[in-house]
């Protein structure tokens, strides 16, 4: 039993975020096919201004509503913390909870990493997944990017072009400095002891 009921946050998640902007099915089409365009775009300009590039076999931009980037976030989280969870009740001598008190306290903190999660989710306009113990990858968030265009009430293309730049920069890093990754993991499970 983990510390933490990480698909209890993925429904808690699903359950309180909105979906974002209303927009039509033929818009959300359109929207997605714009932003993998940009993302895409972008590798270019990043690589010829950074002299650092993303793999030739780096898997494009992975374009997603809120609830998949909930979905996708705790997956990342339970990779990530529940080792750090186990190193730090090893530390301590004790006992993992069992029983009716595990189910209830994972059921707890779920609800908690759920919410977390949800408010998240409807800002995040994109991110590197670093995906510890799975595959890392670029995320951009439709509906967050186009309430946020909306809101700005600047052109969509060009803050598309934006993000994507500044998300596959991120990439970049990661994939150009294969180190980076692991070091930023084990350094952040070491902090969580």
């Amino acid at each position: 039993m983990g510390y933490v009921d990480w698909e209890f946050a993925k429904v808690t998640g699903r359950t309180l975020v909105s979906a974002g902007p209303s927009v039509s099915i033929d818009e959300a089409a359109a929207e997605v096919a714009a932003i993998r365009e940009a993302a895409r775009s972008a590798r270019g300009p990043v690589a010829a201004t950074s002299r650092m590039a993303t793999p030739d076999g780096a898997p494009d931009a992975l374009v997603v509503d809120r609830a998949t980037w909930i979905a996708l976030n705790a997956d990342s989280m339970s990779a990530m913390l529940d080792p750090a969870f186990d190193a730090i009740v090893a530390k301590r001598g004790a006992a993992p909870p069992s029983g009716g008190m595990a189910l209830v306290a994972g059921k707890v903190t779920g609800a908690e990493a759920g919410g977390l999660l949800a408010f998240m989710a409807s800002k995040v306009l994109g991110q590197y997944d670093l995906a510890p113990g799975g595959t890392p990858r670029l995320l951009l968030v439709a509906p967050n990017l186009m309430a946020v265009a909306r809101e700005l009430d600047v052109d969509p293309g060009d803050f598309r072009t934006w993000v994507c730049m500044h998300e596959e920069t991120h990439r970049v890093q990661f994939t150009a400095n294969p180190w980076l990754r692991e070091h930023l993991i084990t350094s952040a499970r070491e902090l969580a002891l």
